[in-house]
């Protein structure tokens, strides 16, 4: 099958050409009377009409294989690269719809998972803010209070709504992220404007920007992914806080053509395996004023630059990397 369909072009020139001969050949002994020669050749003929006919069968089976792929989600089927003049641009063409679909199946999928999980946070949050809103409200109505009592309920009731306002601004934040500002930049550059910013930092003097080789140039927003390293290194530094060895190191390495990959890494408390995933989901934190938007927002923001934001904690370093698709 897979010889047929790289020489599909030649074996059909082949077929009708033999068709058209022995054709004409049977004929040609049927009028001299040469009837066993003539019958040889019709036979040859019909021989050669099945050959084209299951020839011919061949790119509609392969058109139904895709079809049946598509139908069944089968995010695996690929189609074998072809030689052939006819056949090869359609396998192409086969393999790139299917990549394509396979992607946007893919971030579908993922863009689901991620606003339901939104959901069920924002769903707990809120009750559990509006509860003691209800409760307060209802043993107010119930009881004749003192306005000193009065006072203190509409504080409480007051700061409950502040923290709902405020919840409600970060959730903003995560569903209302910009459309990316599309530019070329040298890492360099982007390195040089973290090192400006975080200048004022307390523990500044522990980061270390370094680049493999060369100067990789990202094709990116620029302040999208500066807000991405930037919320990365302060978490690592809140990791490295009150440590005297503590340091923290941002790694630039590859290029637009094989994918550009900025590691962060830092010495401090690893991440336990239980929370690996945990501390990407929204409004999600280890810190006592943490607001846990921080590393979901970035992965969002890498998301939408079709890279990836992962983390690996194994001894002695934690290690996020940010990797950015091939140019």
């Amino acid at each position: 099958m897979a010889s047929l369909s790289r020489h599909f072009t030649r074996h059909v020139a082949v077929t009708l050409a033999v068709m058209t001969f022995s054709l004409a050949g049977a004929v040609f002994c049927f009028c001299r009377g040469r009837l066993l020669a003539g019958t040889a050749l019709a036979v040859l003929w019909a021989g050669m009409m099945v050959r084209l006919w299951h020839l011919i069968r061949l790119p509609v089976r392969q058109t139904s294989v895709f079809v049946g792929a598509m139908e069944g989600r089968d995010t695996t089927m690929r189609f074998p690269a072809s030689d052939d003049p006819v056949l090869g641009q359609v396998m192409d063409d086969m393999n790139r719809v299917l990549r394509a679909y396979c992607a946007d199946r893919f971030a579908m999928e993922s863009q689901r998972q991620y606003y339901d999980r939104i959901l069920r946070v924002m769903t707990h949050e809120l009750r559990n803010s509006i509860a003691p809103i209800v409760s307060l409200t209802d043993w107010v109505h119930d009881n004749a209070v003192s306005e000193e009592d009065l006072r203190d309920s509409l504080g409480i009731i007051h700061q409950q709504a502040e923290d709902i306002h405020g919840f409600l601004n970060h959730y903003q934040n995560l569903t209302h992220l910009p459309e990316p500002q599309w530019t070329d930049f040298p890492v360099r550059t982007l390195f040089d404007g973290l090192r400006l910013t975080l200048s004022g930092e307390p523990s500044a003097n522990r980061i270390q920007f370094s680049i493999a080789a060369g100067d990789p140039v990202v094709h990116a927003d620029e302040k999208l992914i500066r807000l991405v390293l930037l919320n990365i290194i302060r978490n690592a530094l809140h990791a490295i806080e009150g440590q005297e060895d503590g340091h923290v190191s941002l790694l630039a390495s590859g290029s637009p053509a094989d994918g550009v990959r900025i590691v962060v890494s830092n010495n401090g408390p690893l991440i336990p395996p239980a929370q690996m995933e945990l501390i990407f989901q929204p409004f999600y934190s280890t810190k006592e004023e943490g607001t846990g938007i921080g590393l979901a927002l970035s992965r969002r923001i890498m998301e939408l630059h079709g890279g990836t934001l992962t983390c690996d904690s194994n001894p002695p370093l934690t290690l996020f990397t940010l990797a950015f698709p091939q140019g």
